[in-house]
């Protein structure tokens, strides 16, 4: 997946069907705004950030 080729993201998964994604990351590493630019860059797709329901998971 495009936005695992950042450094500092752990783990993502994407649903396509529902539209949605969550993103596991190192904060020291990279930010939202890097791997949704880097998303957004290798393919067709857009992001925004949606706040966690505390899990440390961004959707």
């Amino acid at each position: 997946m495009a936005v695992e080729r950042v450094e500092g993201v752990r783990d993502a998964t994407f649903s396509y069907p529902l539209g949605e994604g969550f993103v596991t990351f190192d904060s020291t590493l990279t930010s939202p705004e890097a791997f949704i630019a880097e998303l957004q860059r290798l393919t067709e797709y857009t992001a925004q950030v949606r706040v966690s329901g505390g899990d440390g998971r961004q959707p």
